[in-house]
């Protein structure tokens, strides 16, 4: 048996395949933007792999073989990059806990497969799909059913299912005399799997509440799920922010060059964060603050340019100031007054009025006060270890004492 790289001829192929992966990545985003914000943070990867006939993914890329995924319409196409985006999200590859392999991934396929169909995505005729009376079964359910069955369905090689201790390497069903072992495929599980899920997940989230308001009921369950994990607070902070801003590549708005041609591609410019963190000065959250801030104000830095616009508030506001990474925000300047009543409805008014250009607002509270209605920016409320009220709106993270 022979092997070698792919040859010039093939690397063109994975090359064209790339341009037509990135515009379908673009479509997705705007016509699901919580997959498309996923996709995104993922690395699609075109290889000409011997092993690697169809596609897979490690949680971190995506995997696809140019012959294969260049057979399927538009539609299908983005179908199978969301079926592979749904195997990090459900993490499949930490779920199969000794099953028989083959046939969890049937399992894992198909509870992929039927939400994918009531979301409207155009199926290709050989994925995998469940009988109706299957339909709000996960893997583990569907794979106990399959094991009953005396002929449980075969996976047609829709895709490769990977697992942490996957190399790429082994059989794969290839038939000829020559391998091509594609350097592009190598399988990285590195990190904790699940914590880069998490991560992914989070930011997706932020994401397309701020494009699109509230997740739909299905996604924000398991949004909740990931929320309630393990997490570190500071962590789960610099996930927020960093999901509301990406940097200088920002995927709104679109390049205006390609808009003629149907294709919303991401603008490149520099920009600056605009940030918002509001201080519960009311008394019960002075011990707590210095940590946050020295956490925050680090992640702040690691974007370059930045405002920070803090404002202090009890039952009305007490001071306004802007920091940058040139003027760093001093913990030691802020006077806490006590004893007074806290309200959240002046600071969300004063954003509203003076400060258009907001990108996120964190508010450093124990929770308690009157509430504002829900603002169109994305909004994280970082509780103190004492604190204990349950905000219905926004993302709460508590600090740990």
């Amino acid at each position: 048996m022979e092997f070698r790289n792919p040859n010039p001829q093939e690397e063109k192929q994975k090359q064209s395949a790339l341009e037509i992966l990135e515009t379908d990545r673009v479509r997705l985003l705007m016509d699901q933007p919580f997959v498309g914000a996923i996709l995104i943070r993922q690395n699609l990867i075109p290889v000409v792999d011997s092993r690697c006939p169809t596609a897979s993914t490690d949680g971190q890329n995506i995997f696809v073989n140019p012959d294969f995924y260049l057979k399927f319409s538009p539609g299908e196409r983005r179908f199978l990059l969301a079926h592979e985006v749904w195997h990090t999200v459900y993490l499949h590859f930490l779920r199969r806990n000794g099953r028989n392999r083959d046939l969890f991934n049937v399992a894992a396929d198909m509870e992929i497969n039927y939400m994918l169909r009531r979301e409207r995505f155009r199926i290709p005729s050989s994925a995998l799909m469940p009988p109706d009376a299957w339909k709000d079964l996960n893997a583990e359910e569907i794979y106990e059913r399959l094991l009953k069955r005396r002929d449980p369905p075969e996976n047609p090689d829709f895709d490769v299912h990977l697992e942490p201790g996957d190399t790429g390497s082994g059989e794969s069903g290839h038939d000829g005399e020559e391998w091509i072992i594609d350097p592009d495929f190598q399988v990285d599980f590195g990190a904790d799997p699940e914590d880069r899920a998490r991560e992914k997940v989070i930011a997706a989230a932020v994401q397309y509440e701020k494009l699109r308001g509230t997740l739909p009921g299905h996604l924000s369950r398991i949004v909740e799920k990931y929320r309630a994990g393990k997490l570190p607070w500071r962590e789960l902070l610099a996930q927020f922010v960093t999901g509301c801003f990406g940097g200088s590549r920002r995927w709104l708005p679109p390049n205006r060059r390609y808009i003629s041609s149907g294709l919303y591609l991401q603008s490149r410019r520099d920009t600056r964060l605009r940030a918002v963190l509001a201080i519960d000065t009311s008394g019960s959250t002075t011990g707590d603050l210095s940590r946050f801030a020295s956490e925050l104000v680090n992640l702040l830095n690691t974007f370059g340019e930045y405002d920070l616009t803090v404002i202090c508030c009890d039952a009305k506001i007490q001071s306004v100031e802007t920091y940058t990474a040139y003027k760093p925000f001093d913990t030691g300047k802020i006077t806490f007054n006590g004893g007074g009543g806290t309200s959240f409805k002046p600071v969300f008014r004063y954003v509203g009025k003076h400060l258009p250009g907001t990108q996120l607002l964190m508010y450093f509270t124990d929770g308690e006060g009157d509430l504002p209605d829900k603002p169109p920016y994305p909004v994280m409320w970082v509780i103190t270890p004492d604190g204990g009220n349950r905000i219905p709106w926004g993302y709460e993270v508590k600090m740990d004492s």
